[in-house]
C-alpha cells in the first residue's frame, strides 16, 4: 500500500480547487433537488470500489449524483451510523512502463475524518437566482463513509447557492491524509510507440474537417520555420470514419525529421499551387507537421492529396500537393 500526506485521491484534488470545463459566466444555476430518502442509505460491510455495482468505472470520476444524495445531517445518517474512516474510488490517467498513457483506477481510504465530517455535515446553501455564476462543472468524489462495523454510506455532497460543492467541503476534501488501498489498469490510453515519437495515438484529419477552400479562403503560403525541429506524424483514418465530420486517424509512424528532409519537404510545399474547389474524396492517410508555437501543416496521402497550413496565428492555408510531395513525406 502506498501512504499519501495529503490528497484524496488521483484527479479530484486538481478540479475540487480549480481543474474544471468552464462553459461561460452569466448564468445563474440553483442547488440541484435532492432525491430518494431523507437520509443516506446504510448497506451492508462494504467490499471494494469495484463490488459496489457501478456499471462502468469511469463513472468513479463522474460523481455529480453525489450533489443530490441524501445529506449526512448531524447525527450520521439517522440509522445509529457513526463514519469513522473513508473511501474514494477515482480513475486518471498515468504514465506507462512502456512510456504511453493507461487508465488506472484507485480505491483510497482515510481513517482521519476530523477536517472532512464538519463540511459534509453542512446544510445546502439557498439559491440564490441573482447571483452570477460560472457554469463550469466541477467533478465530484466518489466517496463513502464507513463506519465501525464496516457497513457503508455515499454521502450528499452540500451544495453552494450555484449548485456546485460548497466551499468548505473543497477545502476539507484536498486535506484528507489517504492511503491506497488497491489500484488496476482499466485501459490503454496510448501505446509506448506513439509516446517514444512524440505523438498522439490519434489525430483527426483537420484538412477535411476545415472543408476546403470554400471554408478557407486564403491561399499564400505563410513563412514556414526553416532552423527548427520538426516532428511528422502520420495517422491512417479506418474506412468507417473517412468522410466523418472530423475524422480521427490511427497513429502508423512518427517523429523527429532529419533536417535535409525538411527542407525537400518544406520546399515542395512553398512550391504547390493553390488548392481549388470542393472535395469528395476522403484520403486514407494523412500526415500532420508538428512546428513551433503550435503551428502544423496536414498532409493527404491520396484522395485529394490536399496540403492544409495551420499558422499558429492568422488564417488557415489550402493548396495542392503532388506526387513528389506524397513520396517524401510518406515513403
Amino acid at each position: 500500500m502506498r501512504a499519501r500526506a495529503t490528497g484524496a485521491t488521483i484527479t479530484l484534488l486538481a478540479v475540487l480547487t480549480g481543474g474544471c470545463t468552464d462553459l461561460g459566466t452569466g448564468g445563474t444555476l440553483p442547488a440541484p433537488a435532492r432525491s430518494g430518502p431523507t437520509a443516506p442509505v446504510v448497506r451492508d460491510r462494504w467490499e471494494s470500489c469495484d463490488a459496489t455495482g457501478v456499471a462502468s468505472q469511469d463513472q468513479f470520476g463522474e460523481a455529480q449524483d453525489a450533489l443530490t444524495l441524501p445529506l449526512l445531517g448531524g447525527d450520521g445518517s439517522g440509522d445509529g451510523f457513526q463514519p469513522v474512516a473513508a473511501v474514494i474510488c477515482g480513475v486518471a490517467p498515468r504514465k506507462g512502463p512502456a512510456g504511453g498513457r493507461e487508465i488506472v483506477a484507485e480505491e483510497a481510504r482515510a481513517d482521519d475524518l476530523t477536517v472532512l465530517l464538519p463540511a459534509l455535515r453542512l446544510p445546502d446553501e439557498a439559491a440564490a437566482f441573482e447571483v452570477n455564476c460560472t457554469l463550469e462543472l466541477p467533478a465530484v468524489p466518489w466517496l463513502v463513509l464507513l463506519d465501525s462495523e464496516g457497513r457503508w454510506i455515499r454521502p450528499g455532497i452540500p451544495t453552494d447557492v450555484c449548485g456546485k460543492p460548497r466551499t468548505e467541503f473543497r477545502e476539507a476534501f484536498p486535506k484528507l491524509t489517504t492511503t491506497t488501498v488497491r489500484s488496476r489498469v482499466i485501459r490503454q490510453l496510448d501505446s509506448g510507440e506513439p509516446a517514444q515519437g512524440g505523438c498522439y495515438p490519434t489525430w483527426a484529419d483537420r484538412t477535411w474537417a476545415r472543408g476546403g477552400v470554400e471554408n478557407v479562403r486564403e491561399s499564400t503560403v505563410p513563412p514556414l520555420p526553416e532552423d527548427v525541429a520538426v516532428r511528422r506524424c502520420v495517422y491512417e483514418v479506418p474506412t468507417g470514419k473517412r468522410g466523418s465530420a472530423e475524422p480521427a486517424g490511427d497513429f502508423r509512424f512518427g517523429g523527429l525529421l532529419a533536417a535535409d528532409d525538411w527542407t525537400a519537404i518544406r520546399a515542395e510545399i512553398e512550391a504547390s499551387a493553390p488548392g481549388t474547389g470542393t472535395c469528395a474524396t476522403p484520403a486514407s492517410s494523412f500526415a500532420v507537421f508538428h512546428l513551433e508555437a503550435g503551428a502544423h501543416v496536414y498532409v493527404e496521402a491520396d484522395g485529394c492529396r490536399r496540403i492544409l497550413i495551420e499558422p499558429a496565428n492568422g488564417a488557415g492555408v489550402y493548396r495542392q500537393g503532388s506526387a513528389r510531395l506524397t513520396s517524401l513525406v510518406f515513403d
